[in-house]
């Protein structure tokens, strides 16, 4: 009978190749026990990755929308918030100059006109309010404010009204300065961009459109009335107190004829913001249906698992105990 014997340089070789491989299977088992997924992915779909490439693109996709529409959504609540200090400093405006009546006194003339200063610069602060760093009046020019000063605004204004000495003179000056195509507010005041600002893509399909800016109608004519009488409390018609009056009641009943136009701004930014929440909702409904496949299809048996790594444990433990009991083998050993 003939013998085949292998040398000791090969079989230290294919011990620790035996080892090797053990060890490498054991760790992938416990990863795969512990994460509940499988660590060899092409094993499991026979080199086909299609359907876990697809999953992932749409994923990705998914992700970079909800990205998008928590920023919309962040912008939109932001400028919401903003309307309504507008809407809110427009409505008390109106009140006080509405109650001006021609029995007015001085003083009440000039309190009032100096009330509605105050709120003609917070309507100013409001537009030039800003979200996560960007400007959100100002059209595609975001990284800027949306207009200038109040105070700057309003320096212009005496400027163009100095020498006027009736209330109609001085109202005309004013509509002119803000209403004439490169006037005084487009050129001074407005300092945003004339390009809206590009809607956010939310979806596949859905965009939001929040391109409200502060040289639109609604808040160009808001300024517009407030700062017609902050005029009389920067010494426009000096003396003259029925003039005064008549400007503080014509300033009231323009602001008056805003609210409205004021109210449907932001109800169509409401109507955006909803459908922004909407799609959130949808998005991330998507996103977890994904993730609930994906796993599912990466999956392993969690008992399948514990029970192949206790083989390999068994087999290393058994693979160690025969290379210890070589290890002391000896000549004498092999002659006894």
């Amino acid at each position: 009978m003939s013998y085949v014997s292998i040398g000791d340089m090969a079989q230290t070789y294919m011990i620790r190749r035996q080892n090797s491989q053990l060890k490498t299977t054991a760790t992938r088992l416990s990863n795969e026990l512990a994460t509940g997924q499988t660590s060899d992915v092409s094993k499991r779909f026979s080199g086909d990755f299609s359907i876990v490439a697809s999953i992932e693109t749409s994923l990705t996709s998914l992700q970079s929308y909800k990205r998008a529409a928590n920023e919309a959504g962040q912008f939109s609540t932001v400028m919401q918030a903003a309307l309504d200090v507008v809407q809110d400093q427009t409505t008390m405006a109106v009140s006080a100059l509405l109650l001006t009546g021609n029995s007015a006194s001085q003083i009440q003339v000039q309190n009032t006109a100096i009330d509605v200063r105050q709120k003609f610069d917070a309507v100013v602060s409001s537009l030039n309010t800003q979200a996560a760093g960007r400007s959100i009046f100002a059209g595609a020019a975001t990284d800027g404010p949306a207009t200038a000063s109040a105070d700057v605004i309003i320096t212009d204004l005496k400027i163009v009204i100095a020498g006027l000495t009736t209330a109609a003179d001085i109202e005309t000056a004013v509509n002119t300065w803000f209403d004439a195509p490169g006037g005084g507010y487009e050129t001074v005041g407005y300092l945003g961009s004339a390009t809206p600002l590009t809607p956010f893509k939310i979806g596949a399909h859905q965009e939001a459109d929040v391109s409200i800016t502060a040289s639109d109608s609604e808040l160009r004519d808001t300024l517009k009335g407030l700062a017609l009488a902050a005029m009389v409390s920067e010494g426009a018609l000096a003396g003259d107190i029925l003039e005064q009056t008549i400007l503080l009641q014509n300033a009231g009943a323009a602001l008056l004829s805003v609210g409205d136009r004021q109210t449907g701004m932001r109800a169509n930014l409401g109507t955006i913001e909803a459908q922004i929440e909407t799609t959130l909702t949808q998005t991330a409904s998507e996103i977890s249906a994904l993730e609930i496949v994906k796993t599912e299809l990466l999956s392993v048996d969690p008992y399948t698992a514990a029970s192949e790594l206790e083989a390999v444990q068994t087999q290393l433990e058994t693979l160690y105990a025969t290379t210890a009991r070589m290890s002391r083998l000896s000549l004498v050993d092999f002659l006894t």
